[in-house]
């Protein structure tokens, strides 16, 4: 199979449509064009890094979230790839430290050797499949590229629904919630929740449940828990 876009086989036949058509031309050369002039994160080679991590048939959970961090640390992007996933594991952005506290106080909660860390990678290779609303950002204007992205996030919520089931979604926020009209409600589980990063605003804890709810659907459907948190 000839690909225009250096993502596996198993993600590549079900966005062919997508990946093939002029709007996805007129994408690339939007962001092509918006490198020339800014700074966009992640940077190129990672910004489809979360269809190379999890491929199609191992997908378990789907966390999506809005849009790559628009910062910098150590002159680097904090944005690798994966959703709220930050490059180094010493800077934590706000969000993700919402995403920790929310894992220790809720799933670990009575767990004394409780693991230390977030680890992203090992998400993604249990079949966690980290997604962005926009794949891409511009230096300090969250939200910047989620228009032109649209289309192509439809058609990736639109193949998992179509071509696999029993996948829990899990929705962060409301540029996140706009594509649950695309999940096969009867075939998937649908999960809803805040922004992370909109309760580190105001000031409050967040609302969610979904680590732990992943879990328990999981063992009713006798399936392998995710380990949210490692050493």
């Amino acid at each position: 199979m000839e690909k225009l876009l250096n993502i596996p086989d198993d993600w590549y036949s079900k966005l062919k449509h997508i990946v093939e058509s002029d709007y996805f031309k007129q994408l690339s050369a939007f962001i092509k064009q918006r490198r020339s002039v800014t700074a966009v994160f992640p940077h190129s080679n990672e910004v489809f890094r979360a269809f190379n991590e999890t491929p199609f048939g191992k997908i378990r959970c789907v966390i999506i979230g809005m849009d790559p961090y628009p910062t910098l640390y150590n002159g680097q992007p904090v944005a690798c790839g994966l959703a709220f996933a930050p490059r180094y594991k010493e800077f934590v952005p706000p969000s993700l430290r919402m995403i920790y506290k929310n894992l220790k106080d809720g799933l670990y909660k009575n767990d004394l050797d409780c693991p230390e860390t977030l680890d992203f990678t090992s998400w993604a290779q249990q079949g966690v499949f980290l997604l962005n609303a926009a794949l891409t950002v511009e230096h300090t204007r969250a939200g910047s590229h989620l228009k032109q992205w649209a289309p192509f996030t439809e058609a990736v919520i639109k193949a998992i629904s179509d071509y696999s089931s029993g996948v829990i979604f899990c929705f962060w926020g409301k540029d996140a919630q706009q594509y649950r009209q695309f999940v096969n409600h009867s075939a998937h589980y649908v999960l809803l929740a805040p922004h992370p990063v909109s309760a580190v605003y105001k000031g409050g804890t967040w609302d969610c449940r979904h680590f732990e709810e992943v879990n328990e659907i999981l063992k009713r459907n006798n399936g392998e828990t995710i380990q949210w948190l490692s050493s």
